[in-house]
């Protein structure tokens, strides 16, 4: 293992990152309830809409370029300068294209549902927070999570009280947009200052943007399939239904999302070690990841199914709860992701990104052939069957993958164990929801934990070990 990750365990480096990650989610999350309220169901559903088309092209100014960077300073932390400055050269290149990609994009499509300014505005915001990818890239091959951690959370930070102050000044749409742009032209310079002290001092040679090109493109094949994949629902419900269908999915799709970014945090602090486990053998890392994954996922999808009325009405009010069935779908869309999240990095640390970007290209086709037909017949929900039914077909082809060419295959016996407890779960939930939310989802999730238990898939050491790992984790950095 190189000098760069010398003493730094998987669990402390995941612990810190998702120290911070809870922060910027709770920020983020605050955030959209300051939007859900002050714009309402039909404006929310137009800022979801400008966004949501601009997120479609969310990973395209990757292009790979961050896994390139953080897979060149895990393994030669200082002699990388080369790689780091043709990134750097590449990534405005690409922030331009996408920009006037996303704006080009939305006037060819056959509905406008939205001013041109908004989507203007939503593209600038893209752009403008892809330039301080490459920086945070260094960060993460050096597994310097914590300063990674650090940097994302000064930007929510900011991001709130422009948000913030654009709800005292209008608390209109343009203001909220205008205040993302700010928000994003102010990331490229935090993550420019917080990874100064790790950048890489000298080259070993110079690297040309045709050459980085070429080794990022499988991995921006995978990631702007991916941010096509994870925003076709929202573009397709915005030309085949109302702003107000829109904004409801928005605020279902909300939580999820963030239960998402949490599964990929987990998942993607591997990368670097994976990358150098290629060289120096398995240290388990990611079978115990998996373990601890295909546990917890089904239960959470329990909870959030359980709660869902209630969290939308606290989150954003009483007249969002008619997306409660779009959220209890998507949550178990959430657990899917959660599991195949880990294989997919396993996959593209290991050499194998071609591989999947050709699965994730066909399962895209997938998800909008199907989008295209359950939006028709059930609108919002049928955009979260889509999905759920997609990140499903991507879990099982990873697993195939993963199986084939990595040699790691999920025992049958704890699979099998886990669904039956899951089924279980969401029978007693159903069965017992006439008696209300609350004791129907701890019903559920104590049968769903009881039968974990009874076909020990999990024990409640396990869970003590996993706790006390962390905490031990956290209070170590504080004295530090």
């Amino acid at each position: 293992m190189t000098d760069s990750l010398k003493g730094i365990s998987l669990t402390r480096a995941t612990s810190l990152l998702l120290t911070g990650r809870v922060l910027g989610f709770v920020l983020s999350l605050g955030n959209s309830i300051i939007l859900a309220r002050l714009l309402g169901v039909e404006y929310l559903g137009q800022y979801a809409y400008a966004m949501g088309l601009a997120a479609m092209f969310g990973l395209l100014p990757n292009l790979g370029i961050s896994a390139v960077v953080t897979r060149t300073i895990a393994l030669e932390p200082q002699t990388s300068l080369g790689t780091l400055r043709a990134a750097v050269r590449a990534q405005v290149l690409l922030a331009v294209f996408v920009f006037g990609a996303v704006i080009g994009f939305a006037a060819v499509l056959p509905a406008q549902p939205v001013p041109t300014t908004y989507v203007i505005l939503a593209a600038a915001q893209l752009a403008l927070g892809t330039l301080s990818w490459p920086y945070l890239a260094v960060l993460g091959g050096r597994a310097r999570y914590d300063r990674l951690a650090v940097a994302e959370l000064v930007v929510g930070l900011a991001g709130t009280g422009l948000l913030g102050l654009a709800a005292i000044w209008q608390a209109s749409v343009a203001a909220f947009l205008w205040a993302q742009v700010i928000a994003a032209g102010l990331s490229i310079l935090v993550g420019r200052v917080v990874a100064a002290p790790f950048l890489p001092q000298t080259m070993s040679k110079p690297v040309s943007i045709r050459t980085l090109f070429g080794q990022a493109i499988p991995f921006g094949a995978a990631a702007a399939v991916q941010g096509f994949y994870t925003r076709a629902d929202i573009m397709l419900l915005g030309q085949m239904s109302s702003p107000a269908i829109v904004g409801l999915y928005s605020a279902a799709y909300k939580p999820i999302n963030m239960v998402i970014n949490f599964g990929s945090t987990i998942a993607g602090a591997l990368f670097p070690y994976l990358v150098q486990e290629s060289r120096t053998g398995s240290s388990g890392s990611f079978d115990r990841l998996m373990k601890v994954l295909i546990v917890v996922a089904p239960g959470l999808a329990l909870g959030l199914t359980g709660f869902a009325p209630i969290l939308l009405a606290l989150l954003y009010g009483r007249d969002f709860t008619a997306g409660a069935p779009i959220l209890m779908i998507l949550a178990w869309s959430a657990a899917a992701n959660w599991l195949y999240a880990p294989l997919s990095v396993a996959l593209q640390a290991r050499g194998k990104e071609r591989q999947w970007a050709v699965a994730l290209a066909s399962v895209f086709f997938l998800n909008l052939a199907l989008n295209l037909w359950t939006i028709a017949l059930w609108e919002g929900v049928g955009a979260a069957v889509s999905t759920l039914v997609s990140e499903a077909v991507l879990l099982g082809v990873a697993a195939f993958l993963v199986r084939r060419y990595l040699r790691f295959s999920i025992s049958l016996r704890v699979a099998r164990s886990v669904f039956g407890a899951a089924l279980l779960g969401g029978g007693l939930l159903y069965a017992l929801w006439s008696t209300g939310a609350v004791p129907a989802t701890a019903a559920a999730l104590m049968g769903y934990g009881g039968m974990l238990l009874l076909f020990r898939v999990a024990s409640t050491d396990d869970l003590l070990k996993l706790m006390g790992r962390f905490r031990e984790t956290l209070q170590g950095h504080a004295r530090a």
